[in-house]
């Protein structure tokens, strides 16, 4: 036989939810003026770093690119390759004496192409402005709107990227 203390085998054992919670680690506590602190310094830091990036770096249109941009009205090949429709183009010739790729070129900053293929060095590219398109994939339609500007970026030999920004009236 065991020794048994007589007044333990009485007491029914506590169970875990009747005890007190038991901390296991201390938690940090933040005052309302660190929050306003730490919040303050979360929206600050990114803008400072910004500015400073824009200080010391300028803006990406002080490098510009040598393309000549213009609005025509040109006969491109049909959909179906045969004939040709007559409409309305931007034509992009390539003045420098160098590939130029990642060429974006978007209407009025609201409608898009991205040209995979670099623009070899003379070349004249022609695209219809019906090709380029939203990021809502809504199409531009010529005539519906007038083209007041065309942007055209594309990547430098420095690797910087360069822009050209044309305005119409």
């Amino acid at each position: 036989m065991t020794d048994m203390h007589p007044d333990s085998a009485e007491q029914p054992p506590q169970k875990l939810a009747d005890q007190p919670p038991r901390k296991i680690a201390p938690s940090p506590k933040l005052s309302g003026l660190g929050l306003t602190l730490a919040l303050l310094a979360a929206c600050l830091f990114p803008l400072v770093g910004l500015s400073l990036y824009a200080t010391f770096y300028g803006r990406a249109a002080s490098r510009s690119l040598p393309v000549e941009v213009l609005l025509d009205r040109q006969t491109v090949v049909a959909p179906n390759g045969k004939g040709g429709l007559l409409t309305d183009v931007v034509v992009i010739v390539n003045q420098a004496d160098h590939d130029i790729p990642n060429l974006t070129v978007n209407l009025n900053g609201q409608y898009f192409l991205y040209r995979d293929s670099p623009l070899r060095k003379g070349e004249t590219l022609v695209l219809p402005q019906s090709i380029f398109m939203t990021k809502a994939n809504q199409r531009f339609v010529p005539g519906r709107y007038p083209i007041t500007e065309v942007t055209v970026t594309g990547r430098l030999p420095s690797n910087a990227r360069g822009v050209t920004e044309v305005h119409f009236d």
